[in-house]
């Protein structure tokens, strides 16, 4: 059986489904969870935005910053939508990175996980994922699959196949 799993999120519902699968498999073969999170800095805004509909994480995020983000706007896309990200803003996004794990740690948990940690990756999405499943030593790898259309998967690619074609473990795409 597996020794370790990790699980990618975004925030979106197929990665949240991911995360009740990858978390139900570690909890009944008592094994490890590692959740990660690449980060977007730099990114098209509409990749940003597509980043999970999770744009209501601002607001919590800015809530608990310990620093003060003057007009901080309400969507991904007018986070980035003027300027690349300066200081303030890859904060904002990191702290709403570390929003994503934690919600899905905390429900990796309420599943009966009993080890479960949390990784970020500044990295292309498939690259971090892969990177991290390799430093942690991940036998599994479990990741939501958002069905995007063929036109957009061939301009765009997609995370859950790039995952698929590279890993050298077991990669379950949830869709």
């Amino acid at each position: 059986m597996k020794t370790h799993i990790l699980v990618a999120t975004d925030g979106s519902d197929t990665a949240m489904r991911a995360v009740e699968l990858a978390s139900e498999i570690a909890a009944k073969f008592e094994v490890p969870l590692t959740v990660a999170h690449a980060m977007h800095f730099g990114r098209p805004p509409e990749e940003l935005a597509r980043m999970a509909e999770v744009e209501h994480l601002v607001e919590g995020a800015k809530a608990r910053a310990p620093v003060d983000f003057p007009d901080v706007p309400d969507t991904m896309i007018g986070l980035f939508r003027d300027t690349r990200p300066g200081d303030e803003s890859m904060r904002l996004v990191t702290m709403i990175g570390d929003e994503l794990m934690e919600r899905a740690a905390e429900r990796a948990k309420e599943l009966g996980v009993k080890s479960v940690s949390t990784r970020s990756v500044v990295d292309d999405p498939a690259e971090g994922i892969l990177h991290v499943a390799k430093d942690v030593g991940a036998e599994m790898i479990v990741v939501g699959h958002r069905g995007l259309g063929r036109l957009k998967r061939a301009v765009l690619g997609s995370v859950a196949q790039k995952v698929l074609d590279h890993a050298d473990c077991t990669v379950v795409s949830v869709r």
